[in-house]
């Protein structure tokens, strides 16, 4: 199996490994000046609770600032939302032919996006269930490289077209050949409602500058901006909507901090800060389809508005 990976972020390292671990050939689609690792790979890190750091090696067939040629049987676009809204996609639709369009992003329209270029039955969804970055935060891997943590438990959703299952399918068993818990899902939504959840806690601890203990002492607002995203995300997916009691936002805040295997805040900061740009596309979508459905949207606005404020300080 044939794979170009689109993006060689922290995610997309991981996925093209594993991937790779499973027997699949690699290959990525980077940003002009950033090809110059594809003789020597990358090292990653998978983190553990208990123990050292398991020490990994990435090593694609090649690393290509244009669409290199020929014949593939998945595309992963391993890149942020705002970066999906280019006109590069038309580029890539005419290189790639019928293959499995494998989508990582989590914005409410980031799937109508991917359908105004490839047909929905062309288009996969993955959920991440991992959290990847560039390490060292602290002092939790030997050398610079990419670290990552599974969450015990945690598997991966792999959502498409509900009349074809076949490419779900094939993502998956790609996905579970490279030791990742994966399963195929006909959960609507599923993505963009977990984004809902997280994200509004993600904006409030940007304006708190980053720091934990702050929000925590004040946790209403995120919490009733959660509330409203879920619920806009519910009414356009015709999903299920997601809930975080207070209480339990609250312990995660306390407990989550003690159980990673490296620095939660440091983490929160450098990834989100690295694609602060996805926040604010996020919260806007979330706002515009919020009127349109005559769904509250107050708190969205003020957390919005707090970060809008923040930046020009």
């Amino acid at each position: 199996m044939r794979v170009l990976i689109v993006g060689d972020g922290a995610l997309g390292q991981v996925f093209g490994m594993r991937l790779g671990f499973g027997g699949a050939s690699m290959s990525y689609l980077v940003k002009p000046g950033r090809t110059g690792w594809a003789n020597t790979g990358r090292t990653l890190y998978q983190l553990r609770r208990l123990g050292k750091p398991v020490t990994q090696q990435l090593r694609p067939e090649g690393v290509h600032a244009e669409i290199p040629d020929g014949t593939w049987d998945m595309v992963w676009l391993c890149v942020s939302s705002t970066a999906l809204r280019g006109s590069w996609l038309s580029d890539l639709r005419n290189a790639i032919g019928a293959a499995t369009v494998v989508s990582i992003g989590q914005d409410l329209h980031d799937r109508a996006v991917l359908e105004e270029v490839w047909p929905a039955e062309q288009v996969v969804q993955v959920v991440p269930s991992m959290l990847a970055y560039s390490a060292p935060l602290t002092a939790e891997v030997p050398a610079p490289g990419i670290a990552y943590w599974m969450p015990p438990g945690s598997t991966l959703k792999v959502l498409g077209d509900r009349a074809d299952r076949t490419r779900v399918e094939a993502v998956a068993t790609a996905l579970r050949a490279g030791g990742l818990r994966a399963r195929p899902s006909t959960q609507a939504g599923a993505s963009e409602g977990i984004a809902a959840l997280t994200m509004p806690y993600i904006a409030a601890l940007e304006v708190a500058s980053w720091s934990l203990p702050a929000l925590l002492s004040d946790v209403g607002p995120a919490a009733e901006a959660s509330a409203e995203a879920s619920a806009i995300v519910a009414a356009q997916t015709g999903g299920r909507q997601s809930r975080a009691p207070k209480l339990v936002v609250k312990m995660a805040l306390r407990l989550l901090p003690v159980l990673t295997p490296f620095d939660l805040a440091r983490y929160l900061e450098a990834h989100f800060t690295k694609v602060a740009d996805q926040t604010r596309l996020m919260l806007a979508g979330w706002i515009a389809e919020g009127e349109a459905h005559a769904l509250p949207v107050t708190r969205l606005r003020e957390l919005r508005s707090s970060l809008s404020d923040r930046a020009t300080m």
